[in-house]
């Protein structure tokens, strides 16, 4: 009677559960930046081919298995290499390309900023004539939208177009820059939206009515204005959020967390995932703000 025969055991899968977790460890621990999920990004298509050599190979030899496993591990390190080697944002190789927007009869305005990859910085305007001012580093083959209405109420749009997501592409792909000066003379209603990369947002001097912050991957650092009473969300798939809280400005947070690591203010009274500071009730200036992270880590502080 014919033995059954016995499958060779799978370790591709733990092999990249593995890899994965000592990433996020580092990451979490300071060790390591958050920018090196870009590289990562960069050679999934190498995964791709692991997953095929397991399939291929690996239930009918363990060294399909092992050449499928080396090569996972093989992505990890180049990614850490990348991510070391990179240069800062913005620089030769990227077009500067000058926006601007005036800001006309507008007394509030909603606006969404959406860039693909890179790194959006923004931040108050030091005059109020324009809306929306700055610069973008933007590769050579990649559009920039704008969309605006006027009026009392104006609507303003600013997104990346046709993007290059070349998975070997050169450094250009996480050194694309956004800075963006947004005018403190409206009321805002703000949106930005990054898939992979850094936002850093200083929204001291601005007049907020709402803020949502979507992140795909990478880290997010927004400093909230001191004066005003609005709503906030900041939202992560993987990476960093750090929100820091300006004087005078109280806050109640619901924070959602399934694999982050969660840091809170001292002093703050806590029922459940509902973090309020001392002064929330009755204050003048006092943002809710929400924040979700599915894995990473979510820091909210005190200025400094």
């Amino acid at each position: 009677m014919r033995e059954p025969r016995r499958e060779r055991a799978n370790i591709l899968g733990p092999v990249l559960l593995i890899a994965i977790g000592a990433v996020l460890l580092l990451n979490t621990l300071g060790i390591l930046e958050w920018n090196v999920w870009l590289s990562l990004i960069r050679l999934w298509p190498v995964l791709l081919i692991a997953a095929g050599l397991d399939l291929l190979l690996g239930r009918h030899s363990v060294w399909g298995s092992l050449v499928a496993a080396i090569l996972v591990l093989g992505v990890l390190a180049v990614a850490l290499w990348l991510a070391s080697t990179d240069a800062a944002p913005g620089g030769s190789g990227l077009v500067a390309e000058g926006v601007r927007q005036p800001l006309g009869t507008a007394t509030s305005a909603e606006i969404v900023v959406s860039p693909a990859v890179g790194r959006l910085q923004m931040e108050a305007l030091p005059e109020e004539a324009s809306l929306v001012q700055g610069t973008i580093y933007r590769a050579r083959n990649e559009e920039v939208e704008q969309v605006f209405e006027g009026g009392t109420r104006a609507t303003y749009t600013l997104r990346a177009g046709q993007v290059s997501w070349a998975p070997f592409g050169t450094w250009s792909f996480d050194r694309r820059l956004w800075e963006v000066g947004l005018s403190p003379g409206a009321v805002l209603d703000l949106e930005a939206e990054m898939g992979a990369g850094e936002v850093v947002l200083d929204l001291t001097g601005l007049q907020i009515e709402g803020l949502r912050v979507e992140m795909g991957q990478g880290r997010a650092e927004v400093r909230l204005p001191a004066e005003g009473r609005f709503e906030a969300s900041v939202d992560g798939a993987i990476g960093e959020t750090v929100i820091v809280i300006p004087d005078g400005l109280e806050a109640r947070i619901q924070a959602s967390t399934a694999l982050a690591v969660r840091k809170m203010p001292g002093g703050y009274r806590r029922d459940g995932d509902v973090y309020t500071s001392p002064g929330y009730d009755g204050a003048a200036n006092r943002v809710d703000l929400t924040v979700n992270q599915a894995m990473g880590a979510v820091t909210v502080r005190p200025a400094e």
